[in-house]
């Protein structure tokens, strides 16, 4: 699939000023240094004469005789080609109106687009020549939506009702336009989850995307589900890094585009360690490959056959600073998985990296500016939430007709919350959290009903839990957004060794905010986050008394971590039980049961130095 979009300078509206003047000195399009441009000092006559001349190619005018005025040459060649008149040699040095620099520069050919003024100053005239020479594409791109249709005030959450006007106005601003999304967009909120993401799929098609990547939260209904969804878009979604038994892509890997004449490639990545952050049933027989080590072989390959290469990724700030430093000759790369909200662009070796935040919460946008086929200007950013965006009409009508197939079923009050119960990412992925203290104290107290596998200990991973629930009333649907996973309780065995080394795999990651991080119950520990990973805990109780590495203790998880998801390998081919019940099933008997919950941090995970 291919995408073919009008070529020619459109004056879009970037997030962030543009400014020309720097490539057009490198470029030789103007002369001087930075410092003694003076932008903002009126443009003459004579210098438009001169630069209108240099961009012709004209640079090596000879003054007429006897001149000694500085711009002579230019504006004889100026008067000769018909440009103006006699009286305006005469009068080199007077201020020229925005009207009559576009009419001569529209006599030789640049569509100048200076509003209406009398005076025009050096800048402006440098920014709107600057994007007459270039092709201005302007790419809007999401990540990490996790089925946030829609608008969310608290939150502060566009909905993608409000995001759909967005993209409309940009698609209008500027005909070379890309919508991009960089992954973990069917799975997350009730909205999705019960539906395998197939609600949300006329809502995308609807915007018009050009392409996606599949992030590993697309794996999460396993992947032949991921197979069905890409089947029901209207746009393919890529992959490069993910194979199936006979080592082929499981999905089209490279998306190409023709914008503007320049013929673009989009390689998708996902992260490689999808297997520990989906359970293992949903990836079986595939091979997840390094992204950086696809790219080293990918990147060289497209460079032969088109323009521009682009990474659109869902593997992490971190990954992708790795692959643009190893992987030369990538323009930009389009990021997702790190939950990361990147204001201004970075450049890393020369490739530009942007992401969206999550959840809707903006919309990003970046405008890349092409010189003689090369990327010589870039600037981006986020849109972030702004209420007063109008809802898009057909997509409001999509939103609403999901929601009120859901609220029905699961805006039903289930329990009171005497205190906010704390499950933002920033918390649960940090620190103990009361939230998570509820959670696991009511996966151990639901284990002592199981005879012959009453737990010990609980865990739960906080990237389990998904977010916050705030003072008040409780309902199902507020419960199943905290819960969203079909994740099962599970009671295994472990010895204290492998409990200990569990909560060092938890913590190992805790400065990357990474969802290992662990929720327990019936045992505490205290850690060094300065130390390296892996020699990070210093001490581990299970019932107030020193762990007993040698002691066979009974762990009551999910089935996620039981098959060694996030990174607990060391609960691998235990022996174990799985209930089948569910933690949302679980959570919400407990809540209907306790009425009013309002659980507290009482010092079973501590930080120390």
């Amino acid at each position: 699939m291919a995408s073919s979009l009008a070529a020619g300078s459109a004056f879009a509206a970037p997030l962030k000023p543009v400014n020309h003047a720097d490539w057009m000195l490198k470029k030789m399009v103007l002369e001087g240094d930075g410092s003694g441009l003076a932008l903002a000092r009126p443009v003459t006559l004579a210098e438009v004469v001169t630069l209108l001349a240099r961009l012709k190619g004209e640079t090596s005018l000879k003054p007429e005789p006897g001149s000694a005025y500085w711009a002579s040459a230019a504006l004889t060649w100026a008067s000769k080609q018909g440009l103006i008149t006699s009286e305006e040699v005469k009068q080199p040095g007077q201020a020229i109106s925005a009207a009559r620099i576009n009419q001569l520069a529209g006599k030789l050919g640049y569509s100048l687009a200076l509003p209406d003024q009398e005076q025009v100053t050096r800048g402006s005239l440098f920014n709107a020549v600057g994007d007459a020479l270039t092709l201005h594409i302007t790419v809007g791109h999401t990540n990490d939506i996790h089925g946030h249709i829609e608008e969310n005030k608290n939150g502060k959450e566009f909905g993608y009702a409000k995001i759909a006007t967005l993209v409309k106005q940009w698609r209008q601003e500027n005909p070379n336009f890309l919508l991009m999304d960089a992954g973990d967009t069917f799975q997350g909120t009730v909205f999705v989850n019960q539906f395998k993401g197939e609600s949300v799929v006329p809502i995308l098609n609807s915007l018009n995307y050009d392409t996606m990547t599949a992030g590993n939260h697309e794996f999460d209904y396993g992947y032949e589900q991921l197979l069905k969804l890409k089947d029901m878009l209207g746009y393919p979604v890529i992959n490069a890094n993910v194979f199936k038994s006979d080592d082929t892509n499981l999905l089209t890997p490279v998306y190409y585009a023709t914008v503007g004449g320049q013929r673009f490639s989009f390689i998708g990545f996902v992260t490689d360690e999808t297997p520990i952050l989906t359970h293992p049933d949903n990836v079986k027989g595939l091979t997840f490959k390094s992204p950086v080590e696809v790219a080293k072989k990918l990147v060289p390959e497209l460079k032969k056959k088109v323009d521009h290469v682009v990474v659109v990724s869902h593997v992490g700030i971190d990954v992708d600073r790795e692959i643009a430093k190893q992987v030369p000759g990538i323009d930009f790369i389009i990021g997702g998985h790190s939950h990361t909200p990147i204001q201004t662009p970075e450049n890393v070796n020369g490739t530009y990296i942007v992401q969206d935040w999550e959840y809707g919460k903006s919309l990003g946008r970046a405008d890349l500016y092409y010189y003689k086929n090369e990327l010589v200007n870039f600037t981006g950013g986020l849109a972030e939430y702004d209420e007063t965006v109008a809802d898009d009409p057909q997509v409001a009508e999509m939103v609403k007709k999901i929601v009120s197939s859901i609220d029905s079923a699961l805006n039903v009050v289930i329990a009171h919350a005497d205190v906010p119960l704390e499950g933002d990412r920033t918390i649960v992925r940090k620190r103990e959290s009361n939230l998570g203290n509820f959670i696991t104290d009511a996966m151990l107290e639901k284990s002592k009903t199981f005879k012959g596998y009453e737990a010990d200990i609980a865990l739960t991973n906080g990237g389990g839990i998904r977010t916050q629930i705030n003072a008040g009333d409780i309902t199902k649907k507020a419960l199943y957004d905290v819960l969203p996973f079909p994740n099962t309780l599970v009671v295994l065995e472990a010895k204290g060794s492998e409990i200990a080394a569990a909560m060092e795999n938890g913590v190992s990651q805790v400065e990357l905010g990474a969802g290992r991080f662990p929720q327990i119950s019936g045992m505490s520990f205290s850690y060094n986050p300065s130390k390296p990973a892996g020699q990070r805990v210093v001490e581990v109780k299970v019932g107030g008394n020193p762990i007993d590495p040698n002691k066979t203790y009974k762990l009551v998880t999910n089935d996620f971590i039981s098959s060694g998801g996030d990174g607990y390998a060391m609960f691998i081919d235990k022996k174990a039980m799985n209930s089948g019940i569910t933690l949302y099933e679980l959570v919400e008997e407990a809540m209907t049961t306790q009425k009013n919950v309002n659980p507290a941090v009482d010092g079973r995970i501590v930080e120390v130095q």
